[in-house]
């Protein structure tokens, strides 16, 4: 079994996916994954309010079972294994998000985020 993809270039492309074309299209991970959380709670009536952070290791989750399913039938589906490294990345940003709400605005790697207050 093998994969096309260098691992380098799996995460870049994640990195690209998620600092780019997804965030322009959904917006920061954060705010994303917190309207997530919301819906899942109101068509589950789950009883626990999941943090923004656990709705985003659900996808990851699911993105590993997919790599799971694939793995055990020899091969390396590249798009689950990209798409598992961005929501990763999601995780980390979101997080990031979270623990420097509170301040105006914060450059994290090349990113500026701020905030409307």
């Amino acid at each position: 079994m093998s994969s096309n993809i260098d691992p380098g270039d799996a995460a870049y492309r994640a990195w690209q996916l998620t600092k780019g074309d997804r965030m322009a299209q959904y917006g920061h991970p954060w705010d994303d994954y917190t309207r997530v959380r919301r819906i899942f709670g109101s068509i589950t009536n789950y009883h626990h309010n999941l943090t923004t952070q656990e709705a985003i290791m659900f996808m990851v989750c699911v993105k590993l079972a997919r790599l799971m399913k694939s793995l055990e039938e020899g091969k390396m589906h590249e798009d689950s294994l990209v798409d598992a490294i961005g929501y990763l990345n999601c995780l980390h940003m979101a997080d990031a998000r979270e623990r420097l709400h509170d301040a105006p605005k914060h450059v994290i790697g090349d990113m500026v985020i701020e905030w409307e207050r």
